[in-house]
């Protein structure tokens, strides 16, 4: 579970990327989280992802404040972002291998898992492309392949890719589709979207954000 309690977030003295948030999400919701850019969907991520901290506020995961919450034995959190971090100058396959290395998974399963998801994912003809290489909409495809070796408690995705042309668009929710109902079905999961279009075979729920304020919410029937 997350929980928020009149939460604010600044970048500055002047200006709260996100104003008083009261926010409960229970374990196996599935949120889009609706606004315009700036409205502070970018902002509420971090938070959760212990990115960034509060200014004022409580804010949970589980019952303990996220900055006390270790992210590699307490949570199993993925966060897929607008600017993913990769070995760029690597193979899609190394950046692949280095995160089960870091993991400490037997070197022996690494080709078997790594081609797993690649197939998985249908970007087996990746393998080995340089990731510095790759389009916008395939580095995507390779950090929800990335994800998907590991079982997530909360997945949060950042921008949902509303400007992609639809069959782009299409291939890249299939692949979230595959990551959310992959290995644990009560996960949490909060997708960014500028509209509600596209995202209803994804969530339950959608909550609207402006300014900085949660306005309401919405049970996906």
């Amino acid at each position: 579970m997350i929980e928020l309690k009149n939460v604010y977030l600044g970048y500055n003295k002047e200006y709260y990327a996100l104003f008083d948030i009261n926010l409960k999400i229970e374990n196996g919701e599935r949120i889009a989280l609706i606004g315009e850019e700036g409205s502070g969907k970018t902002a509420l991520l971090r938070l959760i992802a212990g990115l960034d901290k509060q200014q004022k506020g409580e804010a949970y995961i589980d019952n303990k404040p996220i900055c006390k919450v270790d992210f590699a034995n307490d949570v199993s959190l993925g966060y897929i972002s607008s600017k993913a971090v990769f070995f760029e100058n690597k193979s899609v396959y190394k950046n692949l291998a280095w995160v089960l290395k870091i993991r400490g998974v037997d070197k022996k399963l690494w080709d078997k898992q790594i081609m797993q998801v690649l197939d998985e994912f249908g970007i087996i003809p990746l393998k080995d492309a340089r990731v510095g290489t790759l389009c916008r909409s395939d580095r995507r495809l390779v950090q929800i392949a990335r994800l998907a070796l590991r079982p997530l408690d909360i997945l949060l995705c950042d921008d949902i890719e509303m400007n992609a042309d639809r069959k782009t668009f299409d291939k890249l929710n299939d692949a979230l589709k595959k990551l959310i109902e992959k290995d644990k079905k009560d996960k949490i999961v909060i997708l960014t979207c500028n509209s509600a279009k596209g995202c209803k075979e994804l969530v339950n729920k959608k909550i609207k954000i402006v300014s900085g304020s949660l306005e309401n919410e919405e049970v996906s029937k």
